[in-house]
């Protein structure tokens, strides 16, 4: 296998393991909804939940890029894929000892969404480092799927699961997804060189030139 196959294997493996992470996380954002719905019958409260599902990824995509120019990319993305499943194993630990709270809920949601804000900059940048731009244009299209795939195909399968089983097997299922992607994370960080910044700046610096 030449190098340029060798690299577009490499993006389908990592495209792959996004795909069915996304699946997972929309899987656990749809049925916690469903659950803190259930629990409370207060819409206020299911909407804070999927606020702090989706805020920090939105606060922190800055950083996120920042941090994605100066560090290995794909050590990022097995820190945050990693470290995400532990706030979906908090929720999962409360359930099975009883009842989740919502302030329960609530913070393994945010704990999970820091970390996984860590996943979009370095997983784009790692894609560009894979592949030509001929195959990036064609690649890109993959990667809009993979993206969207939490808010198409997600909610189906989780209407389809909760109607026979409990939402604890919702969150085993997100949890069992971050290994697959930290391992396909870590099968594409094999033999790749980490690229350095080509100017050496502040964190600060860098920030001010992201947010520009």
């Amino acid at each position: 296998m030449n190098h340029k196959n060798r690299n577009f294997f490499k993006f389908m493996l990592l495209w792959a393991g996004e795909l069915i992470s996304a699946i997972g996380s929309g899987l656990t954002s749809f049925g916690l909804g469903v659950y803190v719905f259930r629990q409370t019958g207060s819409a206020a409260d299911m909407a804070l939940v999927t606020l702090l599902g989706f805020l920090p990824s939105f606060l922190l995509s800055i950083p996120a890029g920042v941090l994605a120019d100066r560090y290995d990319r794909r050590l990022l993305m097995m820190i945050g894929d990693g470290c995400s499943a532990l706030g979906i194993l908090y929720i999962w630990i409360c359930m099975m000892n009883g009842k989740a709270a919502l302030y329960q809920i609530c913070i393994g949601v945010f704990v999970s969404s820091v970390f996984s804000s860590l996943l979009e900059p370095p997983y784009r940048a790692t894609v560009t480092d894979l592949l030509s731009k001929e195959e990036y244009s064609r690649a890109s299209g993959m990667v809009s799927i993979a993206g969207s795939a939490r808010y198409l195909i997600s909610p189906i399968l989780a209407g389809a699961l909760l109607a026979v089983k409990d939402i604890e097997l919702l969150l085993l299922l997100d949890i069992s997804t971050f290994v697959l992607t930290v391992a396909a994370a870590a099968v594409v960080r094999k033999g790749m060189e980490r690229k350095k910044a080509d100017v050496e700046v502040s964190f600060a610096e860098s920030f001010r030139q992201e947010w520009s």
